[in-house]
C-alpha cells in the first residue's frame, strides 16, 4: 500500500484586493499543507495544477516554494505536478517548476499524456488544455483509460473543468469522458472540494488551499479548505484534512443595521486570523457614520472597501454571461472550433494574461487549418 497527499490550486504569489496579508495567507496555507504531508508520512505528493498564480512568479513566491521543497527533500518526499492554466508558460518558455527539480519537484504532462512510475504506483498526467482543445482532451482521456486497464495501482492527474461539476459552457469534458479505470483521479482547477466514486475510481477535486474570489466564500463556510491524504492499493481511501491557516471570510449584504449586527455576532467567535469582511449595503449610509463603524471593527477584522447595491426598482437584465459570449463567437464564425478559439483569444486579451506569440499560435491553429 502507498500513501500520498493530493493538493491543488495553491496559487503561490497570489494576493487578493491589494491586501498584503492576503499574499501571506497563500504562503501560510501551502506551508501547512507541506507539514501535513510530512506528519502523515506520505510516500509522495500529487499537485494537480496552479502551484503558482502566474507563469512568471515573484522572487518571494519562488523562495517560499524553495523553503518548503527543502523540508520535503530532507524527508525524501517527491512532489509530482502538472501545469495548470495559471502556471503554464505562454509560448515556448519553460515552467518555473523546473528550477526545483533537484529538490524532488517533478513536472509531468507538459505537452501530452505522460506516465511515470513511483515505487509500485503508475501516475499519468496531462496539463491544462483549453476549450478549443476539447476533442483532443477527450482522446487523451480515452487513451489514458485504456492504459489504466493494464495497471493495478494507478493515479490520473488533470487540471480541467468537468461538467457537471462546473458550468457546462466553461467545461472541456464531461463526467462520462473521465478515465474511470484509474484507482484515483486527482483533479484541479475547481476550487471547491469534491469526492465521488466513479466506476473503480475515487474522483476528487482537492480544491484550492485559499480563497481566490468572493464567490468561493460560501464553500469556505460550508467545508473549509484542505488537502487529501490517500491510501492506495486495489482501491483508494481518502481522508480529508482541513487547513487551520486559511483565513475566514464573510460576504455580508444588507442595510447598515443588518450588516453591523452580523459583525457583532462574528466578533464573538474565535479565529486563527482576523476574518476578511466584504460588505454590500442595500441602502445608503452616512459617510461619517460608516467610517466610524469601520474604524471600530478594524480591531477584529480586515475590512474591504464597502460596495453599494442600492436598488432603483428598475428591472435588471443579465447580459454577457459566459455561455452567451461563447455562443456568440460560435455563431459569428459558423464553426464550434473557430468560435472556441476566438473566445479563448478574447478571454486572454481581457485578463491581460497573454503573450503575442501565444495569441498568434492560437489564431494560426484556428484559422490557417482551413
Amino acid at each position: 500500500m502507498a500513501r500520498f497527499m493530493h493538493l491543488s490550486d495553491t496559487h503561490l504569489g497570489a494576493s487578493q484586493y491589494g491586501i498584503e496579508e492576503r499574499e501571506n495567507d497563500f504562503y501560510d496555507a501551502f506551508a501547512e499543507a507541506i507539514q501535513i504531508a510530512i506528519d502523515n508520512n506520505v510516500d509522495f505528493i500529487i499537485h494537480s495544477g496552479d502551484l503558482f498564480d502566474s507563469s512568471r512568479p515573484s522572487n518571494r513566491a519562488l523562495n517560499v516554494l524553495k523553503e518548503n521543497m527543502l523540508k520535503l527533500y530532507e524527508k525524501h518526499i517527491e512532489m509530482i505536478c502538472i501545469p495548470g492554466d495559471h502556471d503554464r508558460p505562454r509560448g515556448k518558455d519553460l515552467t518555473a517548476h523546473g528550477i526545483f527539480d533537484f529538490f524532488g519537484l517533478r513536472m509531468i504532462g507538459m505537452d501530452n499524456l505522460e506516465i511515470i512510475r513511483k515505487d509500485d504506483v503508475d501516475i499519468a498526467g496531462i496539463g491544462n488544455m483549453k476549450l478549443y482543445q476539447s476533442d483532443l482532451l477527450r482522446e487523451i482521456y480515452a487513451k489514458a483509460n485504456d492504459e489504466a486497464s493494464k495497471m493495478k495501482k494507478c493515479i490520473f492527474v488533470s487540471h480541467q473543468a468537468i461538467d457537471p461539476f462546473f458550468p457546462e459552457e466553461q467545461c472541456e469534458a464531461k463526467k462520462s469522458d473521465l478515465p474511470v479505470n484509474f484507482t484515483y483521479m486527482a483533479f484541479g482547477h475547481v476550487h471547491q472540494f469534491r469526492e465521488e466514486k466513479i466506476g473503480r475510481s475515487v474522483f476528487s477535486y482537492a480544491g484550492s488551499t485559499e480563497v481566490k474570489a468572493t464567490k468561493e466564500i460560501h464553500g469556505l463556510l460550508r467545508q473549509g479548505k484542505g488537502v487529501n491524504i490517500v491510501d492506495i492499493d486495489d482501491e483508494a481511501k481518502l481522508k480529508r484534512i482541513r487547513l487551520k491557516s486559511t483565513r475566514m471570510q464573510f460576504d455580508l449584504v444588507g442595510n447598515a443595521d443588518e450588516i453591523f449586527g452580523k459583525l457583532d455576532q462574528i466578533t464573538k467567535e474565535n479565529y486563527e486570523k482576523k476574518p476578511l469582511i466584504s460588505m454590500a449595503f442595500t441602502e445608503g449610509v452616512e459617510n461619517a457614520y460608516l467610517k466610524g463603524k469601520i474604524k471600530e471593527y478594524s480591531e477584529y477584522f480586515i475590512i474591504r472597501t464597502p460596495r453599494f447595491e442600492v436598488s432603483n426598482n428598475r428591472e435588471t437584465v443579465e447580459i454577457g454571461s459566459s455561455r452567451k459570449q461563447n455562443e456568440l463567437f460560435i455563431k459569428y464564425f459558423g464553426s464550434e472550433r473557430k468560435g472556441n478559439i476566438a473566445y479563448e483569444i478574447f478571454k486572454q486579451l481581457k485578463t491581460g494574461e497573454f503573450s503575442e506569440e501565444g495569441i498568434r499560435k492560437l489564431a494560426k491553429e484556428g484559422f490557417d487549418a482551413d
